[in-house]
């Protein structure tokens, strides 16, 4: 089941950056000898979640627009709860467009049912 809040979204998102993100950082600077000294630790947030609903896995309308309202909240953070596992999460606004969602067919007078593929952006806090 994927749910972010009280939105519950259909399982066949794809999540193509699940494995893109350590959960080590590190940083690494040259001593003045040429030796290097190397600053590891582990990174408690930030790691990227994109999802994105493919043709043959769409969002509905009523869900894009739900997904619409919860981006729309500045700063605001939510639950997602993604293959057995809950992060909390924020919409990637630094990295735009965050939700970037497109009527599968575009109809003149859309109904909330009608299919939405895309891609939305959140990380973790």
């Amino acid at each position: 089941m994927i749910q972010l809040d009280t939105l519950i979204l259909p399982d066949g998102l794809d999540w193509p950056d699940e494995f893109d993100t350590g959960v080590i950082g590190q940083s690494v600077r040259r001593r003045l000898d040429g030796g290097l000294v190397v600053y590891p630790r582990t990174l408690a947030a930030g790691r990227s979640i994109t999802l994105v609903a493919p043709a043959d896995h769409p969002l509905i309308r009523a869900q894009a627009l739900a997904l619409e309202a919860f981006a729309a909240v500045v700063g605001a953070s939510y639950p997602l709860t993604l293959r057995g596992a809950v992060f909390q999460v924020m919409f990637r606004h630094h990295d735009p467009p965050a939700l970037d969602l497109s009527p599968l067919v575009d109809y003149a007078d859309p109904i909330d049912s009608d299919f939405v593929v895309g891609t939305v952006k959140f990380f973790t806090v």
